[in-house]
């Protein structure tokens, strides 16, 4: 249990183990086993399980946030191999401001970087602010990113190299993985400095 805000609490899931510990974990997902199609409140509010698959919510992110942790993304394949991305800042402004992403480097890992600098700048995430189904903010003029690929909520730009909240088997972290089939479990998680 944490407190982002004095006065009200939230149930989280934190790893212990993964580069010394202390990391809360803002995206649980395994194996698909949770619809991540929702309307912007469900990602505002959050939604899932603890034991399974969950978004925490973007204004519980946004609080969290504040002081630029870490941010890791760890993918787990269907092979058992556990590969990671590492970004040295990583916030979410409020809902006023459609959770605009901010990230900053050194990056590092062994997924390679889908979010910052992805080399195709129309891919690239820090800056962009968050859609959903219901609520396009995408800088997209031919498409609805957040319903044309896969369905669910992310940041885009010109849609986008990583979208790990699509349906399960759109699920990418491009070019290493373009599509969810070779996924079992992906982790999404912050850490303060």
């Amino acid at each position: 249990m944490i407190y982002p805000w004095y006065n009200r609490s939230v149930d989280v899931f934190c790893d212990m183990d993964t580069k010394d510990g202390g990391w809360t974990v803002i995206q649980r997902r395994v194996e698909g086993s949770t619809d991540f199609n929702r309307t912007w409140n469900e990602y505002k509010e959050g939604f899932g399980s603890l034991h399974s698959s969950y978004w925490i919510g973007n204004d519980v992110i946004h609080q969290l946030t504040k002081n630029r942790p870490s941010l890791y993304v760890s993918i787990t394949l269907t092979n058992g191999t556990t590969l990671y991305q590492q970004y040295k800042e990583f916030s979410v402004n409020n809902e006023t401001d459609n959770y605009r992403l901010y990230l900053n480097g050194p990056t590092e890992g062994t997924l390679g970087d889908s979010m910052m600098n992805t080399g195709f700048h129309l891919a690239d995430l820090s800056g962009m602010y968050f859609s959903t189904p219901d609520r396009d903010n995408d800088r997209s003029s031919t498409y609805h990113c957040a319903i044309d690929f896969g369905g669910g909520g992310w940041w885009f730009n010109d849609c986008t190299h990583a979208f790990l909240n699509s349906a399960w088997s759109s699920t990418s972290w491009y070019p290493l993985l373009s599509s969810g089939t070779d996924i079992k479990k992906i982790l999404i998680m912050i850490k303060p400095h």
